[in-house]
């Protein structure tokens, strides 16, 4: 049995600690795809003014990222299946016996002293167990290369001196193999541990493992946290008892929930026994736990002494005694299981305990690299009851949910469809025998490997990873400025292609997730990236003018529809039948002046002309007709020069110079909407304000002109604050007076209504939703999700939010997460953004 130290470990210690990941299988791939793959982990050394020398040990885990040999790339990545899917724990165990020995890293006149999270002094040596996260670059230290070796390092001396000679008390450390960093001694009697000035000694380069038997308890050391290069750092000890625990094969001892043998310790007098359970029929169902010890003297068991209350009170002349367990009692075999079935701890209770009695806790989350979260503690046996879309009751196991591995399967099962697993209970006695508890974890998305090929001359393919967690179109909008084209957008990825063209019918769906079989990999998991010229496809290219202001428009019960002339931005024009109630329809686009507008159907009709003259076209030719010629056949370099003549034709109604037209984020369009129905006027300036705060009043107005400016009283608003010499506008008191009497503001309970405070957008939205006549909906069933706003949350106006939110009015900002941002301030583009909205979407204030 292993020594102790003088501060015994908790029965529970270690369980937060990352177990090592076993391997998981998926289900073979098909033929003309290849199969997901879990997640590797790759970490940069980055040898922070050193060098490599030679070649790495496999050179198919290592390479090298430069030329001059200053970086190198490590991938840990573990075959598992005939299928070739790999699943990583990030462990990488010769991160220091490989790549960090003096012959292989090298900086000339310093020795290397570990690998460290930052190139700067201040941090500790990465621990070579230590699980690693995807992407971590880890930098070498260097310390000056003395003669003098102890300069370069702290010094562990491992022997504890008293009355006049020295015992040693801890055993000597070689963690990091052959490498140099952490070193023993020639006779084991100390430990050296080279270390950079300003950096710390890390725990697990120092000893802590007691020399079991010799009567001291190893006590540490002192000064380890702020130790520097050039010190000797002593043992601590204390006079303890040792104690056997004699090998039998009556009962076996656990120790921190794991089986040891019998052997000697060292232990305080005064200490518990508690970290010791002695079991009879372990893994059995008559599992039982010694409820006390004794101890022998010498060789005579036959008359042992009881220890009372499990505490090492023994009289001060024993140095050494034997122990045996008495008093067995049925028992619970907790089977505690991290990462697998087989790689589990034992920890047991009294049958008629509960863990929480028996260690004053449940068990704490874990952590375990390549998944997403912790899901909790669960036992696999447990049932689960659900009742089907029949009302049926169905019982399933919690083994359903998740699989050998203590991962979620909800990607390959259907059982997270129909129900949760049941959580494990620490509270309930689980009776004599044995109860198995599962940490279950979110497995971390699978991805395949895809090769992105742009179809234009010399350009270069990019690797990239698409996993199953988010849509390929996403994943792809993220690095696709990897092969960007400048003058082209692109307009898809293909699967497949002819004669250097991408096919139609292989188009892949960017909505749509990555599985095993889709998108195909007839080509060997190839996406070819379409390309179109932004002078004929781009917004405000030769193909938008051609069809500005047409659109095909349908009634259907009074309400009037419209749909884009090509709504998919394919370069055909769309064919409606008469059938169908669509109608072609020219008219001028909202925000620009009638003279503008007919100059620009003159210029036109003048590159109509010359393109049906260009590409030999019937003079009679429809502008569809044109349309689909200048997709199909002329050059992007001859749409430029024909697109020119449209430029700077149209002319806003009002123009802010503050305001870029040509940018669709800047919702130049809501604006000009707003502007050209006389709801916004912008400042005495000719600016519109953009990017300004928005002040209460100010939206009152907007909300005001868009009802029409009903005729009210301009001093009946009734607010304290609202005067007309607080308000010197009558069109801003009268806005205020028809909100208030429409219900659109209640202002504050002070009875004031703070016109020139500013407006913040969850109160933005609740007067938009007052003004629209509060339409009745369900928020706690609509789509629109913010992780801000909580269905019920009157205080800061939640269903206003939801309901803005879910008629496409009000939008929130993205990241790691959705949020609506309620507290911020509204600025002057996004409320008319939010009121054009609500306009187009047919609300009016009533």
């Amino acid at each position: 049995m292993t020594g102790n130290t003088k501060v015994w470990r908790a029965p529970l210690a270690g369980l937060a600690s990352v177990a090592m990941i076993a391997t998981m299988g998926v289900a073979a791939s098909t033929a003309n795809a290849a199969p997901l793959q879990t997640p590797d982990v790759q970490v940069t050394l980055d040898t922070n003014g050193g060098k490599f020398v030679g070649s790495p040990s496999d050179p198919s885990a290592a390479k090298f990222v430069d030329t001059a040999k200053t970086k190198l790339q490590l991938t840990d990545s573990k075959q598992t299946d005939a299928q070739g899917v790999n699943y990583a724990d990030g462990v990488f165990e010769h991160l220091y016996d490989w790549y960090g020995t003096d012959g292989f890293v090298k900086n000339s006149g310093y020795v290397f002293t570990g690998w460290y999270t930052s190139p700067d002094a201040g941090g500790q040596a990465v621990d070579p167990e230590a699980a690693l996260e995807d992407g971590t670059t880890l930098y070498a230290h260097w310390a000056v290369d003395y003669s003098d070796e102890s300069e370069e390092g702290v010094t562990f001396n491992l022997l504890y001196g008293q009355a006049g000679h020295t015992t040693k008390v801890a055993e000597a450390i070689n963690p990091d193999g052959t490498a140099k960093v952490v070193n023993p001694s020639y006779d084991g009697n100390s430990v050296f541990v080279r270390l950079a000035d300003g950096d710390q000694v890390a725990d697990w380069q120092v000893p802590s493992e007691d020399v079991a038997g010799d009567g001291f308890v190893f006590g540490g050391f002192d000064g380890v946290d702020s130790a520097k290069r050039g010190t000797m750092l002593n043992a601590k000890a204390d006079k303890g008892v040792i104690v056997n625990f004699p090998a039998t094969s009556g009962y076996d001892y656990y120790k921190d929930g794991e089986k040891v043998t019998g052997g000697k310790s060292d232990v305080l007098r005064g200490a518990t026994l508690t970290p010791y359970q002695a079991v009879k029929g372990a893994d059995t169902s008559s599992v039982q736990l010694a409820n006390g010890w004794q101890y022998y003297v010498g060789s005579d068991s036959s008359h042992p002494t009881a220890i009372e209350g499990n505490t090492l009170n023994i009289p001060a002349g024993l140095s050494e005694i034997w122990l045996l367990a008495y008093n067995f009692q049925p028992a619970t075999q907790y089977n505690v299981s991290v990462s697998d079935a087989y790689n589990k701890k034992s920890y047991f209770t009294p049958s008629t305990s509960t863990f929480e009695e028996a260690y004053g806790k449940t068990l704490e989350d874990v952590t375990r690299v390549n998944t997403k979260a912790f899901d909790g503690w669960y036992d696999p046996e447990a049932t689960v009851t659900y009742y089907d879309a029949a009302g049926n009751k169905k019982t399933v196991k919690n083994s359903a949910f998740f699989n050998f591995y203590n991962l979620t399967a909800s990607n390959v099962t259907g059982a997270w469809d129909n129900a949760d697993p049941v959580k494990f209970d620490f509270s309930v006695a689980y009776g004599q025998g044995q109860v198995n508890v599962w940490a279950l974890f979110d497995i971390a998305a699978r991805y395949r490997t895809f090769t992105v090929k742009p179809l234009y001359d010399q350009a270069k393919s990019v690797t990239v990873k698409l996993y199953e967690d988010k849509t390929i179109g996403e994943q792809l909008k993220a690095v696709e400025s990897q092969w960007e084209r400048s003058g082209y957008s692109i307009e898809g990825y293909y699967t497949r292609i002819s004669g250097g063209k991408a096919l139609a019918g292989f188009k892949v769906n960017l909505d749509s997730k990555v599985d095993d079989t889709h998108p195909e990999a007839t080509d060997g998991n190839v996406l070819y990236v379409n390309y179109t010229a932004d002078s004929k496809y781009g917004k405000y290219g030769l193909l938008f003018n051609l069809k500005r202001g047409y659109s095909f428009v349908k009634k259907t019960h009074g309400k009037v529809s419209s749909v884009d002339v090509d709504k998919d931005n394919d370069g055909k024009w769309d064919v409606y039948t008469a059938t169908s109630g669509y109608k072609l329809q020219l008219a001028k686009p909202e925000g620009f002046t009638d003279a503008s507008w007919k100059q620009f159907q003159t210029t036109r009709d003048n590159v109509k002309a010359e393109i049906i003259s260009y590409l030999k076209l019937a003079k009679d030719s429809s502008i569809e007709t044109v349309y689909n010629a200048v997709a199909a056949r002329l050059s992007e370099e001859k749409a430029n020069e024909f697109n020119a003549a449209f430029g700077g034709v149209l002319a806003p109604e009002t123009d802010y110079p503050d305001v870029n037209y040509d940018d669709y984020g800047t919702h130049s369009d809501d604006i000009q909407y707003l502007t050209t129905k006389g709801i916004v006027k912008g400042y005495a300036d000719g600016t519109f304000g953009y990017g300004a705060p928005l002040a209460r009043v100010d939206y009152i107005v907007w909300l005001y002109r868009a009802a029409g400016s009903p005729s009210v009283d301009a001093d009946a608003a009734g607010f304290s604050d609202v005067t007309a010499t607080t308000v010197p506008n009558e069109e801003f008191r009268k806005a205020i007076a028809w909100a208030k009497a429409e219900g659109v503001t209640t202002g504050y309970p002070d009875g004031t209504f703070a016109p020139y405070a500013t407006l913040n957008r969850q109160d933005a939205a609740a007067f938009l939703y007052r003004a629209a006549g509060s339409p009745k909906f369900q928020e706690n069933g609509v789509n629109a999700k913010f992780s801000d706003v909580t269905p019920g949350d009157t205080a800061n106006h939640a269903k206003e939010v939801l309901w803005a939110a879910s008629e496409g009015i009000a939008k929130g900002y993205y990241g790691t997460v959705t949020y609506f941002g309620g507290y911020n301030t509204l600025v002057r583009q996004d409320a008319a953004a939010f009121l054009a909205r609500t306009l187009k979407a047919g609300y009016i204030a009533k």
